[in-house]
């Protein structure tokens, strides 16, 4: 189900969101005329989740190491290798259990990756 805009038939200005009160049930009027009109579908936005950051370490390669412009940590430390330098980044995702920021790093040497 697509969520698509709405536009007035009499003067093209958009349509609205509206709570019509006593039936208790959605349209979408003009604010410029009184048109208004039932909506189909009771859904106003959907937020799609598309993947937890924990889930995202599969797609990231392991040569991005070798990547110079990106940031790098020499406090890191592997639990793989033991060594101490990491490339790190932000995900493109969030993880949907918490609002903090996630950073994947991935080992210089052995190219383990991690959340932190």
């Amino acid at each position: 189900d697509a969520l698509l805009m709405r536009f007035c038939p009499h003067d093209s200005s958009m349509l609205y969101p509206q709570e019509h009160k006593r039936s208790r049930t959605l349209k979408y009027a003009c604010r410029i005329c009184r048109y208004s009109e039932d909506a189909k579908n009771p859904l106003i936005y959907r937020n799609v989740l598309k993947k937890e950051v924990g889930n995202v370490l599969h797609t990231v390669p392991g040569t991005v190491s070798d990547d110079p412009t990106l940031s790098r940590s020499q406090n890191a430390s592997c639990k793989s290798c033991g060594h101490n330098e990491a490339v790190f980044f932000q995900s493109d995702t969030s993880d949907v259990r918490s609002d903090t920021l996630k950073l994947i790093f991935v080992c210089c040497n052995c190219n383990h990756k991690w959340v932190a």
